[in-house]
């Protein structure tokens, strides 16, 4: 059995020799195992690639994609997941804020049958604004996704080949994994754990790209936002004239009142609109959603 362990990174120089210690530590206790870790190098700009390229040569065993550019966390997950083969996928992030030793437990739940385990993230050190937002995010999402939402599920995972092949099938803009992860289902171990300080550095999610991420996640596992323009024109065409009624507007008033709230309903639907529209364009133009520079990897 052939394990892929797909490692996202940007700018990530220091950590990468720390996580490889402990990653090949727990993979090496798993017995009977053929293992990969492939980092995934979103084009950094440190020394994050160099750091690889020694791994690569003291270690077959470490693989090396990298992009032609930074094409986001998302692109670089499915980058990892499409390229390499195996009979089982992980998703570790290099800063080991979650913790690769981890990865026994994963393949122990593999083994009892689940084909998708996952890590239920506990609440950490953190400043409350950032706790709040995460709470919210995934209690938003939770509320108009159109599938299920497991409640505080990450990308931090393991998987089977046939769901591998699940999560890959989806061919839009943005895709968020862990969304696809609620929705195909398969069965589902949860294995708690408490989340760490990164190793080294400072996070590269502040609370606005954590925010625009947040909203590009919900945007893709739900048309509820649309669905909400519908409703908003059923209560405006319906409550208006009854307002007019029981109130008796003049005919002047009317029309003035009218054509405020049109206005309101449009700047309140055509922002949300727009956004699923230009998704529609990403789509339709067929951009790839990630693009391998072949000089600068290594499989």
């Amino acid at each position: 059995m052939k394990l892929n362990v797909i490692v996202p990174a940007r700018n990530e120089g220091q950590n990468i020799p720390f996580f490889y210690e402990r990653a090949k530590a727990a993979l090496e206790a798993i017995p009977s195992l053929e293992w990969n870790i492939v980092f995934v190098n979103n084009s950094s700009e440190d020394d994050s690639l160099d750091r690889m390229f020694e791994l690569h040569e003291a270690d077959p065993r470490v693989k090396i994609i990298t992009l032609a550019r930074n094409f986001g966390y998302p692109a670089a997950l499915v980058a990892g997941l499409s390229t390499v083969e195996g009979d089982y996928y992980a998703i570790v992030d290099v800063d080991c804020e979650d913790p690769p030793e981890l990865l026994v437990d994963f393949y122990k739940a593999i083994l009892d049958g689940a084909q998708l385990a996952y890590g239920e993230r506990s609440n950490r050190d953190e400043p409350w604004l950032v706790t709040f937002g995460r709470k919210l995010f995934y209690l938003a999402n939770k509320g108009v996704a159109d599938s299920e939402i497991v409640m505080w599920m990450g990308e931090f995972s393991m998987m089977t080949r046939q769901v591998r092949d699940a999560l890959l099938v989806p061919r839009t803009a943005f895709v968020s994994v862990r969304a696809e992860m609620g929705y195909v289902g398969f069965r589902r171990v949860a294995i708690p754990y408490l989340r760490a300080k990164r190793t080294y550095g400072e996070t590269h999610y502040n609370f606005l790209r954590m925010t625009l991420y947040a909203i590009e996640s919900i945007m893709s596992g739900t048309t509820f936002p649309l669905r909400l323009v519908s409703y908003l024109a059923v209560f405006v065409g319906l409550a208006f004239p009854a307002y007019v009624l029981v109130t008796g507007l003049p005919r002047v008033d009317m029309a003035a009142a009218a054509a405020i709230v049109a206005l309101y309903y449009l700047v309140v639907t055509v922002p949300l609109v727009a956004l699923y529209l230009a998704r529609v364009y990403k789509i339709v133009v067929r951009r790839p959603l990630f693009v391998i520079d072949q000089t600068r990897s290594s499989l």
